[in-house]
């Protein structure tokens, strides 16, 4: 073999299957060519990005002579040698173990070339290795090796380096964005764990972390095993973090010794403090990451998984024969080590997931938002509960924490009306226990008292069932008097307003639910020749409801209009509309004729300022008007009155249940 050549020995489509579809993604390709350069001594990895379209990877290890070249590079597949210590660093045991790692660089790019410096040698070798002709080539591929004294000028920062290795892949596959960069640490971040101080990777001059990921920072309780109290406090010394030794069965205690085995399970505050699909637990071997989600086929809780992460260090598998997959995608879980170390993981995932539910459970009032934890009346109400509502309360607000954790909006409705609601359902709870209690009971006396505290939760809940309907009103108000403040607004929606809601028009008034006809609670019903005083005449009725609280149904005109508009209000075009509208609804509803026509009430709302003559107001009744109005059962009333003493009552009402701390004030005012 000539020396300025070498001939690669490659197995048919090696190229392809071992590079670029071994590794898919930009991190786990230049993972590959990192760990090639711990396993090289290096004690330093500078990966950059160039103008041209192209990435450079170098270290300052022990790099590789053309002897070394010829034995160890140019044949794909054989397992990777243990190099000697280098530069008296303490030992390294090698990440990579079948040697096709440096196939990883035709994922990154169409072609690469390799520079290589031993120490003490005064020149680099080089040579440049293009994927479409060791694709064409079949087996064997040749190489031109050259020597230079010194680095092109993109590589000449390294220059200095007494010894060592750099591969510039050309013609990138993947122009690396902005965003692909910080996507690109992160990740590579993931692929390291290494404790030591004398290896350290640098991406575009920014260090990568190889001893702490990004949700370090994010934790808030792990479960830990294998380590001792002392090493997990150095790894997370913050004190906000909980942290507790794993305790459960003995069989996987004495398995994690007996592999030296160590890691953590932990969960963050919310799950976007997990991102780039880090909710899953890593498994590194000798610094390098061997399996980057080891339950990725073993059921488990859809919302705990969302806020897990986890990592173990099992060294032991680099002393197995072929544990990682073909695919690099993982641990072969097929072999019997794999398969009992997986089951193993997946129980102590479960005992984590029982714990972090209960630290949920404990810590769920803290985990509110501001605006409701730190609310005065939010607070009284917590104050008032027993122990076991305290511990009932933690425990609905953990079914509902994940809509809690999505919860990003200052004022979300939401999350406020599942907070109040929650108060019913402590109290429902606790009413149905007391009537059982009740029934089996035999003693008088405590009959009595139980009787006593079941009164006072049946009125409590009665309550809490007035203000949910309060809150709903005075929301339906508010919607009601911006239509009033928007002088475009159709009457046709205040017709549906107060069609649906005649509370609006009398406090006392609620829809008749067991006595509806087709005629009522109906917008704009028109009644065809409709007789009134011998003629045949169409009658519109605005709005005609049956109310609970009336024995007849009620008539409701609107005039929402100007004073000198075309249908301006006068008593004797009142008067008129409502004698038509009373003989048209006798006449379509026939158990109605035997009653007078003043028996059926009426409710005329009008825009304008009403009232006596002499008051000012825009619409003035004289007061033999004013009592003909009563005598006929007519009521006139103003939008803006009807919406004011709605407004005031129910607020006072719901004002009263608040002071009394049954619910939780949550509103902003």
């Amino acid at each position: 073999m000539s020396k300025n050549k070498l001939v690669f020995s490659i197995a048919n489509n090696a190229v392809t299957h071992l590079g670029r579809n071994l590794y898919s993604s930009m991190p786990p390709a230049l993972a590959e060519l990192v760990a090639n350069s711990y396993d090289a001594y290096a004690t330093e990895v500078k990966i950059k990005l160039c103008n041209n379209n192209s990435m450079i990877i170098a270290d300052n290890g022990k790099g590789l002579s053309f002897e070394e070249f010829q034995s160890k590079y140019v044949t794909i597949g054989n397992k990777k040698q243990e190099e000697n210590i280098f530069n008296d660093l303490p030992k390294r045991k090698p990440m990579g173990e079948k040697g096709i790692g440096k196939l990883a660089a035709f994922s990154l790019g169409e072609e690469y070339t390799v520079y290589s410096r031993t120490q003490g040698a005064s020149e680099w070798l080089t040579f440049t290795l293009k994927y479409q002709k060791m694709i064409e080539s079949g087996e064997h591929c040749e190489a031109d090796v050259s020597t230079v004294q010194s680095l092109p000028d993109e590589l000449s920062q390294f220059n200095s380096y007494t010894s060592g290795f750099i591969v510039h892949c050309k013609c990138l596959r993947k122009n690396p964005t902005k965003a692909t960069k910080e996507s690109t640490i992160l990740q590579l971040s993931r692929r390291f764990y290494l404790e030591q101080e004398n290896f350290s990777v640098w991406y575009d001059e920014e260090e990568v972390s190889l001893k702490t990921n990004f949700y370090y920072q994010n934790l808030e309780y792990l479960v830990y095993f294998g380590y001792t109290k002392e090493e997990i406090e150095d790894i997370f010394n913050s004190p906000e973090i909980e942290k507790e030794k794993f305790n459960g069965e003995e069989i996987i205690s004495d398995f994690i010794e007996h592999k030296g085995i160590k890691g953590w399970i932990g969960s963050v505050n919310k799950p976007k403090d997990l991102k780039e699909n880090t909710d899953n637990i890593i498994v590194y071997s000798n610094g390098k990451i061997a399996d980057e989600d080891i339950l990725k086929n073993k059921k488990e809780a859809r919302i705990a998984k969302s806020y897990i992460v986890g990592e173990i260090q099992a060294n032991y598998f680099s002393d197995l024969d072929d544990p990682i997959t073909s695919s690099r995608q993982g641990l072969d879980d097929s072999l019997e080590e794999v398969e009992l170390f997986i089951k193993h993981i997946e129980n102590i995932r479960k005992y984590f997931i029982n714990k972090w539910d209960d630290f949920r459970k404990r810590n769920m009032v803290e985990r509110l938002p501001d605006r409701i934890k730190k609310n005065e009346s939010y607070k009284d109400w917590l104050s008032n509960l027993t122990s076991e509502q305290q511990s009932l309360n933690g425990k609905l607000l953990n079914l509902f924490s994940s809509k809690l954790d999505e919860d990003e909006s200052e004022g979300s409705e939401e999350v406020d009306s599942m907070v109040t609601s929650i108060a019913s359902v402590i109290n429902n709870i606790e009413t149905d226990e007391l009537v059982k209690t009740l029934k089996n009971s035999d003693d008088s006396s405590s009959q009595f008292q139980l009787l006593a505290k079941l009164m006072k939760n049946v009125a409590i809940k009665e309550d809490l069932s007035h203000a949910e309907i309060i809150k709903s009103r005075v929301k339906i108000i508010e919607q009601l008097e911006k239509l009033m403040e928007d002088p475009t607004s159709l009457e046709k929606m205040f017709e549906e307003s107060l069609s649906e809601n005649p509370w609006l028009i009398n406090p006392y008034w609620n829809i008749d639910k067991n006595n509806v006809i087709e005629s009522d609670n109906l917008t704009t019903q028109v009644y065809q020749k409709t007789e009134v005083e011998g003629d045949f005449k169409r009658a519109f009725l605005d709005i005609l409801i049956r109310v609970a609280e009336e024995d007849f149904p009620v008539i409701v005109e609107l005039k929402k209009n100007n004073p000198t508009g075309h249908a301006r209000v006068t008593v004797a075009s009142m008067l008129e509309q409502i004698k038509k509208y009373r003989k048209a609804i006798q006449q379509k509803c026939p158990e109605l004729k035997p009653i007078s026509d003043t028996d059926i009430k009426a409710v005329f709302i009008i825009t304008e300022d009403a009232g006596v003559v002499g008051s000012g107001n825009k619409i003035e009744f004289e007061d033999y008007e004013v009592k003909l109005f009563k005598d006929l059962n007519i009521e006139v009333v103003k939008y803006n009155d009807i919406i004011r003493k709605s407004k005031k009552m129910y607020r006072e009402h719901l004002k009263l249940i608040q002071e009394a701390k049954i619910i939780p004030n949550l509103s902003k005012e």
